[in-house]
Formats: C-alpha cells, structure tokens, sequence
C-alpha cells in the first residue's frame, strides 16, 4: 500500500506516482495507492491518466472522524489500484494511514521541506521524498530518496526495502523523532 497526500499540482509529481503504480501493476505486485488530492483542476488529468492506463479508481468518501472513520471508507476497496479519498483526513487518521503504508510518496519536484514526509517519519512510517533538498531524509536510513521521475528508480528502492524486512523495520525506527519530531504531535497541515 502506497499513499501519496498533496494538492493536485504537477509539480507533486502525481503523474509519476500513476507511472509508479501502473508498472508495480504490470509487475504482478498488486498495488493500492492511496490517494488524497486537493481541489486543483490537475486531479482530474492524474485519475483520467490512471483510468486510461487501466488502473481501476474508487471514490471514498466518509463522515466519522479518526481511524475508525477512514478504515470503513478503506473496507472495501476490493480489485482497486488507487483510491481517491475524497473526505478531509484528520491528524489522527493520517498518522494511521502513514504508519501503516508501506511508503508515502512525498515526492515534490520542487519544495525543499515537506510536511507530508516529516509526519510519515513521526508516525513511524516509511516516506519517499523527492531530491529537493528535505535534509532532513538521509536516503536508505530514514527514508527512501528518488532523484527522478523514472519509476524504476522507485521500484528499485522499494524492490530493496521489501526483500529486507529487518532494514524496512529499522528505517521506520531511525525516523525524525531523532530530530525533534514527536510522534503524537498534531499536525497543522490540512488534506
């Protein structure tokens, strides 16, 4: 399960993210993104894109707050490849979902701190951060770096975290509460 959380903008690399899960798709490895977009006029391209590339796309939308509210929404997704989260995700409920993602892409081609990865590392989660500069992501120990938008790059990463389930483990421990980030604190970000 992959889980991407950004406004629709090209340069939050959404199309790469499609490009991601449709050869994870063509590779038998059953992918499920996760996807939570904004109100950007973009969203509409990348689930038009995903749907041309024979990914199947469901809305969820819900109304309870927290974990419980979101793991309903995600119930039954079935023979899904992206599910398009249509509800606000509060802080509790994104912590939840970027713990147990086996990464979060936040993968901007462009901003150089990324709110998205520090919370994935909070919650204790695996981020996948672009190369624009989150110093913050040391790549292979705390998180997963991509340089480009070529999705071998990212398959080759994760390729590595899941043949080595004590390294994924270890990644997950080494996060940025090092830092300075602490896992319970509230985010301000909005999705």
């Amino acid at each position: 399960m992959l889980t991407k959380m950004a406004r629709w903008d090209p340069d939050k690399r959404w199309l790469a993210t499609v490009d991601i899960v449709e050869q994870m798709k063509r590779q038998d490895w059953r992918p499920l993104l996760i996807a939570r977009g904004g109100s950007e006029a973009h969203g509409e391209e990348v689930l038009r894109t995903a749907a041309e590339r024979r990914l199947r796309v469901v809305d969820r939308t819900w109304t309870r707050p927290g974990p419980e509210g979101l793991v309903e929404a995600l119930g039954d997704v079935r023979d899904a490849d992206v599910v398009n989260l249509r509800s606000h995700v509060d802080a509790d409920a994104r912590r939840t979902l970027f713990h147990a993602s086996d990464a979060v892409l936040a993968n901007s081609g462009h901003e150089p701190f990324g709110l998205v990865g520090l919370e994935t590392m909070a919650a204790g989660g695996v981020a996948c951060t672009g190369c624009s500069g989150e110093d913050y992501a040391v790549p292979g120990q705390n998180a997963l770096v991509v340089e480009t938008d070529d999705p071998r790059e990212f398959m080759g990463l994760y390729r590595r975290l899941k043949e080595n389930p004590a390294h994924a483990s270890r990644m997950r421990l080494r996060v940025a509460r090092r830092r300075g980030a602490t896992p319970g604190r509230r985010s301000s970000g909005r999705c």
